[in-house]
């Protein structure tokens, strides 16, 4: 049994703060719980002097209630929550829900005041939603604990603003559609978005899952990796949408690496919702619009839509929506032109978007065998209705009636179809009864044709989402050296010693090899002995850069010389080198010259990794050179990731097809850039010691790639013991 069944199933529920005063919370509540018929058994608690509480007799203590207690909401002031979460941990209440305000939004006092009440519920094993929220809703048991108006239904939604369930619930009325489940977690105190998003899953009533997000709350990594995990999870059988709110740029840690001057919060916040298969949006109208299409429509399988409009232009316009929505609207097959010719006049056009062009005013019943020919063509994997429908009645009361039986027949068809359908009518505000019929019967109807073609687009993704990330979850996991971590322990520790979290470049490759990179052999040149006898074993020009932890840049500080050929070429480097890095940074602390083989050019690319503060260890790729300096043309995802997910990185960026080959030039090993990918993003997850990593530029080139440069940034002492805590 999951630790929130006596929160959605509670069978009795102690509401405690229980009023007779209209203008309180405990009034509300308590009228809702009651009014809305909870099946279980219902218990007020009040210090009121009143004989009764709208029936109920009251209990001047959560102790003296004659019962076990599933779930005890409490609305009191937070000076009294204290001494009442004390009195339940020793009535051993399974749940409660916070409903008052003034804790840890309010500031330092209200932050104890949380830290108390945790410590009181994890001592007792009880778990708390809020504070600092607006209830639930539970269908299972008619128990509505909230102050709004909430119906059944096949939706879920989780939120942290009791205002946005209100707007979202107005609409949602509107479309006379509810919840299964509805909670809103406010400071998330305890239970958290994860938690419900795992309960939620194992509800066979929930056909779709709607989140508002302003942002996860995390003592660590790890309360971000549990929602990511939850919501893969959920992904695989039940659709989620979400909205997040509270965009940021960068952390205020300063990024010593092109990939952590790339991860803002917000850019590894939706990384991770792409990761996890949740479809993004951004307004509750779109939020909406998207979970009832989840919830009412057949699955899609497949992205070939058919556009049937009784106006040219309303078909037009969707049609240029739907490539934009990941819609194929191509021209239909011969087979089923000749099928429409059939039915309409001459004058329409038929080949997708297929245009009634008047037609209905002569013969409504063309909706639906239209309809019928295109459901019926293999070819067409959907169907959007876009245009006037509903607005028929208008002509006549035969037209209305008409209009109405045709809407019958249309549900019945789309049905036993399979196939999904959404339809845009521009008098769907109007609410007349042939689109309830239609709405009712499981086509969601949209007054927009935006908003329309983006329902489909989402049910399309959906489909194509919960493949990836079954491949991805189902796909082979790389296989990581045995004795790396001590290779990269002795590293480390040395790195650690000398105070530095800046490992140089010997030290990084040194890491990086431990981890199964095949990079060439490289040698530290500490004289200029050791560079001539180091340039002796090299087969062929070599490169040769300076070595010291105060030059990161090594570029600027004019530290790289290229295309040496004999050992007193290296000697004369060498000193150069050095000479330039001191003029560069006089305080530079020069470990010596690295030599390693020159590497053939490619596609330069760049891989890397940072740590973000909700997620812990991300994996980045990008193009290099202007593609990541300038346009930030990146993907990131959290770490680790297996090949499927690799992939869609690589081809998610807008430079990828620079790695088929342009102008002649042949395409990259793709199966390399992948296989690096992974394996960084296993070592990073591996080594929470690493704060950054860059591999900066990588040559992919048509077999193969090679590490030009890399640089690995630990954590500070003190941020590393957040992170393993």
């Amino acid at each position: 049994m999951s630790q929130l069944t006596p929160l959605f199933r509670p069978k009795n529920v102690a509401l405690i703060g229980a009023s007779t005063d209209t203008k309180k919370y405990g009034y509300w509540t308590a009228k809702s719980m009651i009014d809305n018929g909870f099946t279980g058994d219902l218990y007020m608690v009040s210090r009121t002097k009143a004989d009764n509480i709208m029936g109920y007799p009251p209990y001047p203590s959560v102790l003296e209630v004659p019962a076990d207690i599933d779930l005890a909401i409490v609305a009191i002031a937070p000076a009294h929550i204290i001494g009442v979460m004390e009195e339940c941990a020793q009535k051993k209440v399974k749940t409660i829900i916070i409903v008052s305000t003034g804790f840890g939004e309010t500031g330092k006092k209200g932050k104890e005041i949380e830290e108390n009440i945790l410590t009181i519920a994890r001592e007792n094993n009880m778990r708390i939603m809020g504070p600092n929220c607006m209830g639930m809703f539970s269908a299972d048991v008619s128990l509505n604990a909230s102050i709004i108006d909430l119906s059944p239904g096949p939706l879920s939604l989780v939120l942290q603003s009791g205002n946005f369930g209100i707007d979202i619930n107005f609409n949602a009325k509107m479309r006379n559609i509810g919840y299964s489940n509805w909670a809103t977690i406010g400071n998330q105190v305890d239970l958290r978005f994860h938690d419900f998003v795992d309960y939620i899953r194992e509800d066979d009533n929930t056909k779709a899952l709607m989140l508002y997000m302003e942002g996860l709350r995390v003592e660590s990594e790890a309360d971000g990796r549990k929602f990511l995990e939850a919501a893969k999870k959920t992904t695989l059988t039940t659709p989620i949408a979400a909205i997040k709110i509270g965009k940021s740029a960068a952390g205020a840690r300063a990024a010593a690496s092109h990939t952590g001057s790339l991860a803002g919060s917000e850019t590894i916040f939706n990384a991770a919702l792409n990761q996890a298969g949740i479809f993004r949006v951004n307004t509750p109208s779109e939020l909406l619009d998207v979970a009832q299409a989840f919830a009412t429509c057949a699955p899609a399988k497949g992205n070939r839509v058919a556009i049937l409009t009784d106006g040219g232009g309303h078909g037009v316009m969707a049609t240029d929506v739907a490539e934009a929505h990941g819609l194929q609207a191509s021209v239909l097959s011969n087979a089923t032109q000749e099928k429409l010719k059939e039915i309409l006049m001459p004058h329409c056009p038929i080949k997708n978007p297929v245009d009634l062009a008047g037609t209905p005013e002569a013969d409504m019943w063309v909706f639906d065998r239209c309809a019928e020919v295109l459901l019926d063509d293999p070819d067409v994997d959907c169907l959007i209705i876009v245009g006037l429908y509903g607005g028929y009645k208008d002509l006549s009361e035969e037209f209305q009636v008409l209009e109405n039986d045709v809407a019958k027949s249309l549900v019945k068809r789309i049905k036993a179809s399979g196939k999904p359908v959404v339809m845009h009518s521009i008098y769907q505000a109007q609410q007349p009864e042939a689109l309830k019929i239609i709405a009712d019967g499981g086509v969601p109807v949209y007054a927009g044709i935006d908003s329309t073609v983006r329902a489909m687009g989402a049910l399309v993704a959906y489909e194509q989402r919960k493949q990836q990330l079954e491949r991805e979850l189902s796909a082979p996991k790389v296989i990581l050296p045995e004795n790396r971590k001590a290779d990269v322990d002795t590293i480390i520790s040395a790195v650690r010693k000398s105070g530095r979290i800046n490992l140089v470049e010997t030290e990084a490759r040194d890491i990086l090899k431990a981890y199964g990179f095949d990079l060439p052999d490289h040698y530290l040149a500490k004289t200029t002995e050791d560079a001539a006898l180091f340039m002796a074993k090299i087969d062929g020009p070599a490169v040769m850069k300076i070595v010291s932890p105060q030059i990161l840049h090594k570029t600027d500080a004019g530290g790289v010389l290229l295309n040496i050929e004999t050992p007193e070429a290296a000697k004369e480097a060498f000193d150069t080198l050095k000479n330039n890095g001191l003029n560069y940074n006089p305080n530079a602390d020069i470990f010596g010259v690295m030599i390693s083989p020159m590497l053939p050019m490619g596609v330069e690319c760049i891989i890397g990794s940072t740590w973000d503060t909700t997620f812990g260890p991300t994996v980045m790729f990008g193009l290099g050179g202007i593609f990541v300096e300038v346009l930030k043309d990146v993907a990131f995802r959290v770490a680790p990731v297996n090949g499927p997910e690799a992939s869609r990185m690589i081809e998610e960026i807008k430079g990828s097809p620079m790695l088929e080959g342009v102008r002649g030039a042949k395409g990259v090993d793709k199966d390399a850039l992948t296989e690096a990918i992974c394996r960084l993003s296993y070592m990073v997850a591996e080594l929470a010691e690493i704060a950054e990593v860059d591999m900066n530029p990588v040559f992919a080139m048509e077999e193969g790639l090679a590490v030009v440069d890399a640089r690995i940034v630990l954590h500070s002492e003190g941020l590393e013991d957040q992170c393993n805590g």
